[in-house]
């Protein structure tokens, strides 16, 4: 379909136009967020907390892991350790050892964190459960309590 060509002029002319429109589009968009935050705060004072989170986009750098050659997993893959030095599943052992019967998981994440290791896990209890159900070590006695295998 044949089209009317323009010349550069009309063209530069376009630009400017639209380069003004998107100049103040994006002014209004940001008036819009600002008015938008406040509703959010509002609406947040009046109920427990903020319904819905706000923010503003940040470019994120790509982060990509070199791997050496001969070298064995990364540390993310082997499993974090505690600043104890000793991973979770071995302070579990210690403590589920000491106990005579079994325990249940959450007096069990309780105990690991009385012996000295230190998380910054907010869910810590599920981590334990999850660590009691899915170890060869651990035995489960009955619904939600377990025991170290012999």
């Amino acid at each position: 379909m044949p089209g009317k060509t323009k010349s550069i002029p009309e063209l530069r002319k376009e630009l400017k136009a639209k380069t003004k429109r998107l100049t103040a589009l994006n002014l209004q968009r940001r008036k819009l967020a600002t008015r938008l935050a406040a509703v959010e705060r509002k609406i947040g004072t009046l109920t427990s907390g903020p319904q819905r989170r706000v923010r503003k986009r940040k470019a994120r750098k790509k982060v990509t892991r070199k791997v050496r050659k001969g070298k064995k997993a990364s540390r993310a893959k082997r499993g974090k350790r505690g600043r104890a030095g000793k991973p979770l599943a071995e302070c579990i052992r210690g403590v589920l050892g000491k106990a005579k019967g079994g325990m249940r998981a959450k007096d069990v994440a309780a105990a690991v964190l009385k012996a000295g290791y230190r998380t910054k896990d907010k869910t810590f209890n599920k981590t334990v459960a999850k660590t009691l159900a899915s170890d060869k070590r651990f035995k489960r006695v009955k619904r939600g309590v377990y025991k170290a295998a012999a």
